[in-house]
């Protein structure tokens, strides 16, 4: 089995959530903490800073912006979400940087304190509530991005200040709350991407044993298929060693006996490792062009497991279990799990996510919905 070596570059391009979604399962609410505190912080310093604003109550507008900002990064990243992309992030901060502005506006020309100011505080916070579910890399470009758009408008709109600050001084107070917040935020995504790969690709963490019963029955099963070759192979191969000569009828019953053993051997190979694992339970599989074959063994024990956690689950309907594999793109090949359920959603997160977080490590592009799963096995991860 090929063992893929990771480059520390790597875990630039995945995040916290990626590599360890089962603690991002059981505690999703970081994005919704986050505009709880902005909430609580704009508020407290609007009302401490009330009459030294032309325009107080744009505080409370600003404040909405930027809340909403973390709201939706809590709606986008919610479990049976598509995973949150750069895009949907760069939105979020710009409407983030929408309230900075709105409460920049209000404060503009005052006899405010800046340093007592909330808005710079609201946009870090709304860049560090996308720490788990983006890699370092689109954190800092994107928190980059919003660093820069949000320190640039700020300083026209509040400088001169009544504080007598200089531009250097202004810029560097309006920058660096916004740089910590990046950089804090990309450190936290790759120091848990850098610890918890190298932990998930430890086969003795990721490989996870069928039951002994089942083990057993396939052993059988391939000891009674090579049994019968067995009978039908030898006899006639020491009848012809005897003889010391192949006579024509000889050639006509070895040909007849490889075309039967042939096809034996076809329909073996032709009963995928899915089919004999799956045997006897109600799981529809459709794999026309044998792509289940293609896969590695982690991937197999993996996609295994979790197939059997579903079935094991007494809300599962199983006549509606079915498993698709298609080729994709590029030569990989896109493998889609579905089914009906009348488990709520947290315990049926609980219940899968170790299978999940498992299979995970083993392929690719995994995503899961309320009515499935799919994830996509590249041509670099087949069996070998």
């Amino acid at each position: 089995m090929r063992r893929t070596v990771r480059r520390p570059n790597c875990y630039l391009r995945a995040s916290a959530q990626q590599v360890d979604p089962l603690s991002w399962f059981t505690g999703p609410y970081l994005p919704l903490s986050f505009a709880a505190l902005i909430a609580v912080f704009s508020t407290v310093v609007t009302l401490l800073t009330w009459d030294q604003s032309r325009l107080p109550w744009l505080q409370f507008v600003g404040a909405a912006f930027c809340v909403s900002a973390a709201l939706l990064i809590h709606a986008s990243t919610r479990p049976f979400r598509p995973p949150l992309r750069w895009p949907s992030a760069a939105i979020a901060l710009a409407i983030s940087i929408c309230g900075l502005s709105i409460s920049a506006y209000g404060y503009a020309g005052s006899d405010f304190h800046l340093e007592l100011w909330w808005g710079i505080g609201g946009l870090g916070l709304t860049i560090m509530s996308l720490a788990p579910y983006l890699p370092a890399r689109q954190i800092l470009a994107v928190g980059g991005a919003a660093t820069a758009a949000a320190a640039l408008i700020t300083f026209f709109m509040l400088y001169p200040n009544p504080q007598g600050w200089g531009p250097i001084t202004t810029a560097v107070f309006l920058t660096y709350p916004l740089v910590a917040a990046v950089t804090a935020t990309a450190a936290f995504s790759y120091a848990i991407v850098s610890r918890t790969v190298p932990l998930l690709e430890d086969p003795s963490t990721v490989l996870v044993p069928f039951d002994e019963e089942v083990s057993e029955e396939r052993y059988e099963q391939h000891k009674a298929g090579v049994a019968r070759l067995t009978a039908r192979a030898v006899p006639f191969i020491e009848k012809v060693v005897e003889a010391g000569r192949i006579t024509p009828s000889d050639r006509v019953l070895a040909g007849q006996l490889a075309r039967r053993i042939r096809e034996e051997l076809v329909t073996a190979v032709d009963v995928s490792w899915l089919d004999s694992v799956l045997a006897g339970k109600r799981v529809v599989i459709v794999d026309p062009s044998r792509r289940a074959a293609r896969m590695n063994h982690r991937q197999r024990v993996a996609l295994g497991g979790l197939i059997e956690a579903i079935l094991e689950m007494p809300e599962t309907d199983l006549g509606s279990v079915l498993l698709e594999l298609r080729p994709a793109k590029n030569g990989a090949t896109a493998v889609a799990v579905s089914l009906d359920v009348d488990l709520p959603e947290g315990p049926r997160i609980m219940h899968l996510a170790p299978y999940y977080l498992t299979l995970k490590t083993a392929v690719q592009d995994l995503a899961i919905g309320r009515k499935g799963l799919s994830f996509r096995i590249g041509p670099e991860d087949r069996q070998s």
